[in-house]
């Protein structure tokens, strides 16, 4: 899953409309949004006009992929006059399928009401929901290419990573003790790093060279590595989009919390729980689980009701 809220917009002015056949489809051109190719159709459909959105995967995904959306389609023209519609859409490599309406509006009414210099404009919002099996695209290299920027390669799982030792010991206690200490890793140019995964490395890195990593589905990863390495930076960007953007459930926000030690992040779903709903939920299952501190907040918040 995109750090960040899964949002985006479409815009295109398609001309030539009225010169459109029956049968005739006319693309937006496309654009990429989480690793994923998208772009809008219009097409004329005997009485009327059809819209459609599409995508196309890029990069690798794994064996089954799924795209859950909102989509929401406007219809304009260059005098201000719009008709919109919502609908929910599901790609996914198990059925070949497209969404939009196939009777958006009558060709009778485009052609009266938005046609205006042989013109349409088109506007869609796209906020993803949920994407499952389509492989993060990688925002910033740390293969062999970087070597004449790095003094050190950290090799984890099969992936070697160019790196920079007091650059990332600049970041870590831990990286600074392991580099430019009296270990014996301090004087070799390849170091492996065991039992992480290669994936979570890279997200890590690219968060500490400033890049937009963090989202709902990397957050994890990034937090338990910068947990491990003592990373300060990491570990308050990504508290930061779990107050400020992550969707999570504060029930689950707070068990991050608590495993992470994140104070602010306590604290900012402690005040946004108002209502008895949302005490229930947040004590929901385990409550040997939950930190002790927030537990008594709770069950001071439901003395209010009573």
């Amino acid at each position: 899953m995109v750090a960040t809220n899964k949002e985006f917009q479409l815009f295109h002015t398609y001309k030539n409309v009225s010169k459109l056949e029956d049968e005739g489809t006319l693309l937006s051109p496309s654009e990429e949004h989480f690793n994923v190719q998208w772009y809008m159709a219009v097409s004329h459909k005997k009485e009327d006009m059809a819209v459609y959105l599409h995508c196309n995967i890029l990069g690798q995904t794994e064996e089954t992929w799924c795209i859950n959306a909102e989509f929401e389609f406007t219809l304009k023209n260059s005098c201000g006059k719009r008709s919109t519609e919502k609908t929910t859409v599901k790609f996914t490599n198990l059925e070949n399928i497209v969404y939009g309406w196939k009777k958006f509006i009558s060709w009778e009414m485009l052609a009266k009401d938005y046609i205006i210099d042989d013109i349409i404009i088109a506007e869609a919002t796209v906020k993803v929901t949920n994407m499952t099996g389509i492989l993060k695209k990688k925002l910033r290299s740390f293969e062999k290419s970087e070597e004449e920027f790095s003094d050190v390669v950290l090799a984890v799982e099969d992936e070697k990573f160019h790196v920079l030792k007091k650059f990332l010991a600049s970041h870590s206690t831990y990286f600074n003790a392991l580099l430019l200490g009296n270990f014996k890793e301090a004087e070799i140019s390849e170091v492996a790093l065991k039992d992480i995964d290669s994936t979570d490395f890279q997200n890590l890195l690219e968060v500490l060279y400033g890049e937009p990593a963090i989202d709902e589905d990397t957050i994890e990863g990034i937090l338990h590595l910068a947990h491990m390495y003592d990373m300060p930076f990491p570990t308050r960007k990504c508290e930061e989009f779990l107050i400020d953007f992550s969707e999570k459930p504060i029930k689950e926000k707070l068990k991050v919390a608590k495993k992470y030690q994140l104070e602010n992040l306590k604290k900012s779903c402690l005040m946004k729980i108002s209502t008895i709903d949302e005490i229930k939920a947040a004590l929901a299952g385990d409550s040997t689980e939950m930190d002790v501190a927030v537990l008594a907040a709770l069950l001071e918040k439901t003395l209010t009701f009573h």
